[in-house]
C-alpha cells in the first residue's frame, strides 16, 4: 500500500484498526466469525487496537507538525520560528486617548499609572501612561492611557470608559474612539505572516517585506508586540517609499526617528530588514477617523436577549469590522477609500440574525469618505431598538 502525506497525517480510529486486524487474520485463513463479544482473543484485539490508535494519532501528529499549512499551536509556533525565523505575535494592550473635564477648582498632577479609569460595561480598568497635568475649571484634557489585561478584554467601545476607580473630585471621563486589544496572534494569521516572510527577502524591498517587519515590530525595553495591525506601502513621488501605519485603535504613538517610541521601533525595523541601499523610507502614522453610528432596529419581540446585552454585541460588531478595515478605507477603483455604509448596516444586522425585521442607519447619511492616512475606528454608537410582533 502507497503511504501518501493524506494517510500519513490522518490518524486511524479504533474501529479501524480492529477492521483491518480482522481483515488481515481472515487474509491469512484464521476464521474469525466464531469468536463471541466478550472472549478473550476480541478483548485482545480491542487492546491491541487502543494501542495502535494512540501511535497513530502520534504519528499523524508528528507529520503534520512538519508543514506549516498543517501544524497547530505550539507545532506551528515552532515551525514558524525555526523554518521561517518569524515569531508568533503576543496579545496586545488596548491603548489609545481618553478625554477628562474638570468641573471643580482642583489643580491634579497625577504620576503615571495612578489615575485609573474604569469601563463599566465590562470592568475593565485603565492607567495613564505618563504625567497628567489637569488646571482648574479645565476641560478637553486627552490623556493617554493603556489598559490593565492585554487582548480584546481590554476592548473598549467609544464612549465606554466613563468612570474612575481612583476618585479625583470633579473629574469626569469619556473616550471619543475606541481602544482595541488584541489576543496572541491566531494559527491562521501566524502561517500568513510565515508565508510572507520570503518576501522580506527580496533584494528590491516589496510590499510584503515591510508589512512583514511592521507588523512584527517590538519594543526594544520590553520586546512586548506593537500591534500594528495595518500598513499601507506606497512611493513616495521621489524615489522612496512612504509607509503608514495604524493599529486596531489608530495611530501609532511617538516619531519615527526615535526608536524608543512606538512609531519609531516600527520605522527601526523597516529601515534596518526592508529598505534597500539608495533608497530613502518615510514612515508615518495613520489618523484615527472615528465612524459615529445612529441606528434603529425594529426586532421580533421575542428574541430573548437583553436590549442591554444586544447594543453590547453591536458595539463589539462595528469595533471589530473598523478595526481591520485598511488605511484609507476600501478603494472600489477608482474611486476614492471608502468606509461603506453596507458594511456597517451588514455588521448590525448580523448580530441581530433573523430576529431583525428592519434596520434604519441615519449616521452616517452615507459612504464615509477616508484621506489616505486616515485609519477607521469605531466611534459613537446610539441604538434604539424597537421589539415589534411578528
Amino acid at each position: 500500500m502507497t503511504t501518501t502525506l493524506e494517510t500519513l497525517t490522518t490518524p486511524l480510529t479504533v474501529a479501524e484498526i480492529k477492521t483491518a486486524i480482522y481483515d488481515t487474520m481472515a487474509a491469512n485463513g484464521v476464521d474469525t466469525t466464531g469468536w463471541k463479544p466478550g472472549a478473550v482473543v476480541r478483548t485482545m484485539v480491542a487492546g491491541v487496537a487502543i494501542i495502535l490508535a494512540a501511535f497513530s494519532a502520534l504519528i499523524a501528529l508528528l507529520a503534520r507538525s512538519g508543514f506549516l499549512s498543517l501544524s497547530e499551536g505550539e507545532w506551528l509556533t515552532l515551525v514558524a520560528r525555526y523554518v521561517y525565523d518569524t515569531e508568533r505575535i503576543t496579545a496586545t494592550f488596548a491603548t489609545g486617548t481618553v478625554t477628562i473635564d474638570n468641573a471643580s477648582g482642583n489643580i491634579y498632577a497625577i504620576d503615571p499609572g495612578d489615575l485609573i479609569l474604569l469601563n463599566t460595561a465590562t470592568g475593565a480598568t485603565y492607567r495613564n501612561t505618563a504625567l497628567v497635568n489637569i488646571g482648574s475649571m479645565e476641560t478637553g484634557v486627552e490623556v493617554a492611557v493603556q489598559a490593565d489585561i492585554e487582548g480584546s478584554g481590554g476592548t473598549a467601545a467609544a464612549g465606554a470608559i466613563d468612570d474612575f476607580v481612583t476618585t479625583f473630585l470633579g473629574l469626569s471621563v469619556t473616550n471619543d474612539a475606541a481602544l482595541v486589544g488584541t489576543d496572541a496572534e491566531l494559527d491562521p494569521a501566524l502561517r500568513t505572516r510565515a508565508e510572507s516572510a520570503t518576501g522580506a527577502l527580496s533584494p528590491n524591498g516589496p510590499a510584503d517585506a515591510y508589512r512583514y517587519f511592521a507588523t512584527s515590530a517590538v519594543r526594544a525595553a520590553t520586546g512586548e508586540a506593537i500591534g500594528v495591525t495595518r500598513i499601507k506601502v506606497t512611493p513616495d513621488g521621489s524615489g522612496g517609499i512612504a509607509v503608514v501605519v495604524a493599529t486596531g485603535s489608530g495611530g501609532v504613538t511617538g516619531t519615527a526617528g526615535d526608536p524608543a517610541t512606538d512609531l519609531g521601533a516600527v520605522h527601526a525595523a523597516m529601515e534596518t530588514n526592508a529598505v534597500p541601499l539608495g533608497i530613502t523610507l518615510t514612515t508615518t502614522s495613520a489618523t484615527a477617523a472615528a465612524v459615529a453610528v445612529t441606528a434603529t432596529a425594529w426586532i421580533d419581540e421575542s428574541l430573548a436577549n437583553t436590549d442591554a446585552a444586544l447594543e453590547t454585541a453591536v458595539s463589539a460588531a462595528l469595533t471589530s469590522l473598523l478595526a481591520t478595515m485598511p488605511i484609507g478605507g476600501v478603494v472600489i477603483s477608482p474611486a476614492d477609500g471608502k468606509v461603506y455604509k453596507q458594511a456597517l448596516e451588514g455588521a448590525v444586522s448580523r448580530v441581530f440574525g433573523t430576529s431583525l425585521v428592519n434596520l434604519s442607519m441615519g449616521t452616517p447619511a452615507g459612504d464615509t469618505t477616508l484621506t489616505g492616512s486616515q485609519a477607521p475606528v469605531a466611534g459613537t454608537l446610539t441604538l434604539t431598538i424597537t421589539r415589534v410582533p411578528v
